[in-house]
Formats: structure tokens, C-alpha cells, sequence
């Protein structure tokens, strides 16, 4: 069996066991950044502007971190927000269905521009203060992307969301935008929503490997077994084999807007 069938097979497994909903969180989350900031309001809403950059962290806070993620966000945040950098909004994850990581949160940011965040990195500070990472995270997966088009987005406390984060194979990728196309019609019927779709962002993190997946989907539902519903309709049937052809490998995880 070839290594290509081997991680085909693999896919495929996997995508059949995906529970019909994400019960429980494994993790208690509480973002330290966010941790003064006042209750989140019955929605987050936000947009951007072609040619702003939007960066998405995935962060597994340490047990023993929560010192050192302070000290961290007390030096670094006013050098970022100097240069224009704001918090937009954060999705709790309830249940990380399949991952090598198990991030607490995924939280969206952005800088006014390219440049902008050049000349943060550009500080003689900042190598320092990044390198502290480990001290308060077992790991930061950051997903940065100059925004191509304007993008509105709005996240709400009775829906539920998942982000598939994908790394498409170099030859047969092109089957994974087929998977996708083909299932929308039966993801609006099971009630979710295609609602963000970020490509070919740059990729960061101290304890994994540093390769870039190639796509983050991220779907709204309203309800945790919309995904369920999904497998059993003719749309998802019909392409579900795209899916393992189109990835090398992928993660899996469903969220919620923090409270």
C-alpha cells in the first residue's frame, strides 16, 4: 500500500468518526488578555478592508503560564497596539475533534496593514518578548493573512462554529475545493454557513512543525449535530471521497463565542 492510499485511508476514517456533537469542552478556557475586558456582548461583529491583515491565534494556554502570558501581554500589546493592532473577537473551543493540538481558543486580531506589522516585528524588542512564548503557552498557532477583499464577519452566542484547518496536497488539491462546493448545499440544509474562508496564510508556532496549511474554513451552525446531518445527505455522499484525495492531512475543531 502506497503512502498516499495509507493517508487517504486515513482520512477517511477519520471523517466518519466525527461525533454528532461536541458535548463538553476539554479544556476550561479563560484568554488572560481578554481576562479585564468587560462581558462579550450578545454578538461580535467586526469588519476589515481589502489590504488589512487579519491574524487568527490558536492558543493552548499552560497550566502553569498564567504569570507569564501578563508579563508577555503587558510588554507586547502596547507595542502592537502602536502600530494599530486590535483584538476583534474570540471563539472558546468546546472540543477539538481531531488535532495533534488542543488549543483553549481561537481569537481573531488585525493589523491596518502590511507595514504596519513590519514595523513591529522591525522593533529590537520584540525577539526577546517572543521568545517568552513557551513560558506561558504550550503552544501559539498563528494564522496571519493580508485580506485580499473587504471581510465582515459576525459571530453570535446561540450559534456554533467549526474551523477545519487544512494542508491540501501538492498534486490533488484542487479536490478539496470540489469537496466543498459540492457539500454547500447540503450544509445550508443541515443550518450552517459557509462564512469565512482564509487561503494560503502565513504560519507561526514553537511546538509544531512550521507548515503552512493552505486553507481555514470556518462554518456557522445552529445546532452541534448540523455536521451529522451533513454525512447522511446525497450532496456530502456524492464527495466525501474529495475530501481524503484533496488533504495531506487537516484539524477539526468546534467552537463558540467566548462569554
Amino acid at each position: 500500500m502506497t503512502a498516499k492510499l495509507k493517508t487517504t485511508l486515513f482520512l477517511s476514517l477519520c471523517l466518519a468518526s466525527v461525533p454528532i456533537s461536541a458535548g463538553g469542552s476539554s479544556k476550561v478556557m479563560a484568554q488572560d488578555a481578554a481576562s479585564a475586558s468587560p462581558s462579550a456582548p450578545e454578538a461580535v461583529s467586526f469588519s476589515l478592508k481589502r489590504g488589512e491583515v487579519l491574524q487568527i491565534i490558536a492558543s493552548d494556554n499552560r497550566e502553569d503560564g498564567r504569570q507569564a502570558r501578563l508579563d508577555y501581554f503587558t510588554k507586547v500589546l502596547p507595542l502592537a497596539q502602536t502600530e494599530g493592532y486590535r483584538r476583534l473577537a474570540q471563539l472558546n473551543v468546546r472540543e477539538s475533534v481531531i488535532s495533534e493540538t488542543k488549543p483553549d481558543a481561537f481569537s481573531f486580531f488585525a493589523w491596518p496593514s502590511e507595514a504596519a506589522e513590519k514595523r513591529f516585528s522591525q522593533n529590537p524588542d520584540w525577539p526577546e518578548y517572543r521568545q517568552a512564548r513557551p513560558e506561558g503557552w504550550d503552544e501559539l498557532a498563528i494564522y496571519t493573512a493580508t485580506l485580499s477583499e473587504d471581510l465582515s464577519l459576525t459571530f453570535s452566542p446561540n450559534k456554533y462554529y467549526t474551523v477545519v484547518v487544512a494542508w491540501p496536497d501538492p498534486e490533488t488539491g484542487a479536490d478539496y475545493s470540489r469537496y466543498l462546493e459540492g457539500i454547500e448545499p447540503a450544509v445550508t440544509r443541515a443550518g450552517g454557513r459557509f462564512i469565512a474562508k482564509i487561503y494560503n496564510p502565513r504560519f507561526e508556532a514553537h511546538a509544531s512543525p512550521e507548515e503552512a496549511p493552505g486553507q481555514l474554513t470556518f462554518v456557522e451552525w445552529d445546532s452541534l449535530d448540523g455536521f451529522q446531518k451533513v454525512q447522511k445527505m446525497p450532496e456530502y455522499l456524492a464527495h466525501r471521497d474529495y475530501f481524503a484525495s484533496g488533504l495531506n492531512r487537516f484539524e477539526f475543531h468546534w467552537m463558540e463565542l467566548a462569554r
